[in-house]
């Protein structure tokens, strides 16, 4: 996001450059850590959450000061396109625990990777032909998503990735009688949850285009340093034993 001086605002600046960025460190992090400890495909499925995150957040930090066009509207295409694909890999990870990996074959993943992906695939042509997302002087380098793109993205996110990860996070929850590891599932819920939050609330902020809603946003997105420390403390240490 660049000001109307051509450089980038303080808020801009520090959710990049220190929040997303260090998050994505944290997460390449917890992904040695958990491949290091035992690379089943399992645990594969579960870094690719953070691994889509991570890469969308490196795009990110890579065009953010850039004033050039097609360049910057691909790339956070990518990034925006990235990130939303994270999730199909939480929802994959969470039909495997509650279903095992019998029933939610290795067939029915790359379905379900393949019709997700598909659907936010979709937002490719919106995006550039239909102006669903604007970058350049006239927004001051921020994107800013049209009514429909931001509704397309939301919806199929929700539909097929957030509504299904959380009812499935709480019947796997349900299956639990131990104390100890109904805990550790409900750090696990309580992460995503605010990762959710987060994702909805920026989603919203480059919709509705106002300085100062961007600006409190960037604020709440430090708490995304909580969410995946929650993700991984409730789940994805395990797998790193």
């Amino acid at each position: 996001m660049i000001s109307q001086t051509g450089q980038m605002d303080l808020a801009r600046t520090i959710t990049i450059y220190v929040v997303y960025l260090g998050m994505a460190i944290f997460s390449i992090f917890i992904i040695f850590l958990i491949l290091r400890r035992d690379t089943k495909k399992l645990n594969k499925i579960f870094c690719g959450f953070y691994l889509c995150s991570a890469i969308g957040v490196i795009i990110n930090a890579i065009y953010a000061p850039l004033e050039l066009n097609p360049l910057v509207l691909i790339l956070h295409f990518i990034t925006y396109y990235l990130f939303c694909l994270a999730f199909c890999f939480l929802l994959i990870f969470n039909l495997i625990l509650l279903k095992s990996e019998k029933i939610i074959t290795l067939k029915k993943q790359l379905i379900i990777l393949v019709i997700y992906g598909g659907l936010l695939l979709v937002m490719a042509p919106i995006a550039f032909l239909m102006d669903g997302i604007t970058i350049d002087e006239t927004t001051f380098w921020k994107p800013k998503y049209s009514l429909f793109f931001f509704i397309y993205a939301i919806s199929v996110v929700s539909c097929i990735g957030i509504i299904p990860i959380v009812h499935y996070s709480i019947e796997i929850y349900k299956t639990f009688e131990d104390k100890i590891i109904r805990k550790r599932w409900k750090l696990y819920f309580i992460g995503m949850f605010i990762y959710f939050v987060v994702f909805y609330l920026t989603s919203l902020s480059n919709c509705l285009n106002i300085q100062v809603f961007r600006d409190y946003i960037s604020i709440i997105s430090l708490l995304l340093f909580g969410a995946i420390a929650l993700i991984y403390l409730g789940v994805g240490r395990q797998l790193a034993r």
